[in-house]
């Protein structure tokens, strides 16, 4: 890992690791929270300023949504090989550029390169950045950081669907991108701090051919040799050869390793059932803040800034269960009926959210569905951690993401040619059928760990 990413003397859970938790929790408000927040208000923004349909307006977030999930892996590449510092600022270019430039879209390709794919490629680079330089500066209080950190993507949801509709409703689509793209400034400034503690191998990987010089020189000088004519000999060059054939050993096992590994959570039936299971879930998440502004606003006579405030208070409610979680995190409970129950039930609101016909009907749905939503998200750490081991958590992580990607480009369109086809409410209902797909996708896990907690008492 390149130097200028990394500083010794930085110790875990106290002094600049807090100042790493702020900063992770600004990025989150500005990349994540800044995604899904104005989703559904840039639904309604692009129909507009394109001159086009649904499935079309709709389709530009469930790209962006669907790229910054589906680039998760490379992004964790890049971070293995560069370190989180040059990964969240090339990221946090990438969302400034690509929502910068799309005040100058006239077409709606334009706003496909730039807001979808540039952007949201550099929305995941950050959301995996700011996560994993957490992981570096924190021990004890780990979940206490991450937990900051995913209140700054709550946060985000609640504070953006106002801030966006207000500035698209003052002056436009082209300015409003324009004085967004100046928050996403906050995500190369946070990048910047972005420093993680050295390594003790570090100075070694630098220089590693110094301790070897010194060592000669040393031996030369103990046999009364000179130190000028101290050269390395064939039996020397073998030595050296010797020592390096560990090293690049070293490497093939991490390698072959890490292929068995994923082998292993291949042929596990239950992380298939929990991909399975995320996909058809991504799909009722993005779904719901993608399309559900543009439903309320022309089916439930709302106007664009009440379906905005009714955003708002979904993130409220996310807030409120991530609360709730930390605050009952030290009580015993299965965490796979919590997950399986949450997830039934975003996908259920959903379903009743399509036949909102007033303001305070949509205004409780949300708020529910924010709050069941927290919990999910909350919750899908200690659902993966019990599923493989410690080891494989990442890689497990990281294909949750690319099927959630899959799920979200899949079928969310679909829903939205539903919408454009049959009626707005059946595409509504569409993806909240996808959320109750997710939890039979899991229901064989829930009844094994139900029977296992039942023998446990016997």
């Amino acid at each position: 890992m390149p130097r200028l990413c990394t500083k010794s003397n930085l110790e875990k859970d106290k002094g600049y690791a807090w100042v790493i938790s702020v900063a992770s929790f600004l990025s989150h408000f500005t990349h994540i929270g800044l995604s899904y927040g104005t989703a559904g208000n840039l639904t309604i923004a692009h129909q507009q300023f394109f001159n086009i349909n649904l499935q079309k307006g709709s389709l530009l977030g469930t790209i962006h949504v669907g790229v910054l999930l589906l680039f998760g892996p490379i992004a964790s590449v890049l971070i293995k090989k560069f370190g989180c510092r040059a990964t969240q600022i090339f990221g946090g270019a990438c969302i400034l550029a690509g929502i910068a430039l799309s005040a100058l879209s006239r077409q709606l390709w334009h706003a496909v390169i730039l807001y979808s794919v540039f952007a949201g490629l550099g929305v995941s680079f950050c959301f995996n950045a700011s996560s994993v330089i957490l992981t570096f500066h924190f021990e004890r209080y780990k979940y206490i950081a991450f937990s900051l950190a995913m209140l700054g993507n709550y946060l985000g949801i609640v504070l953006w669907p106002l801030m966006s509709q207000y500035l698209l409703n003052e002056f436009g689509y082209s300015y409003a991108m324009g004085i967004m793209s100046t928050f996403t400034l906050i995500n190369i400034l946070t990048g910047i701090l972005y420093v993680e503690p050295s390594s003790d191998n570090d100075s070694e990987k630098e220089n590693p051919d110094k301790p070897k010089e010194l060592e000669l020189s040393q031996a030369g000088s103990e046999t009364g040799a000179d130190n000028r004519a101290v050269e390395l000999s064939e039996e020397e060059v073998k030595v050296e050869v010797k020592l390096s054939k560990p090293v690049e050993e070293t490497r093939e096992i991490q390698e072959t390793k890490l292929r068995q590994e994923f082998i292993e959570l291949l042929k596990l039936p239950k992380v298939w059932m929990f991909l399975i299971c995320g996909m058809f879930w991504c799909a009722t998440d993005a779904g719901f803040f993608v399309l559900i502004n543009d439903y309320i606003v022309y089916n439930a006579g709302l106007t664009e800034y009440e379906a905005a405030f009714g955003i708002t208070l979904l993130g409220i409610g996310n807030i409120v269960a991530c609360v709730c979680l930390v605050v009952t995190g030290s009580l015993k409970f299965n965490r796979f009926i919590l997950y399986f129950c949450s997830i039934g039930l975003t996908g259920i609101l959903t379903v009743i959210t399509a036949f909102t016909s007033n303001k305070t009907m949509y205004y409780i749905l949300t708020t529910l569905w924010g709050m069941a939503n927290g919990v999910a998200v909350a919750s899908i750490l200690g659902f993966a951690s019990d599923l493989c081991t410690a080891e494989q958590l990442p890689m497990l992580f990281g294909m949750e993401c690319f099927f959630e990607g899959i799920g979200g480009i899949a079928l969310v369109p679909l829903s939205a040619y539903i919408s454009q086809t049959a009626g707005e409410k059946f595409g509504i209902i569409f993806i909240g059928c996808c959320g109750i797909v997710a939890t039979f996708a899991i229901f064989p896990i829930i009844v094994k760990s139900v029977k296992k907690q039942q023998e446990l008492h016997i």
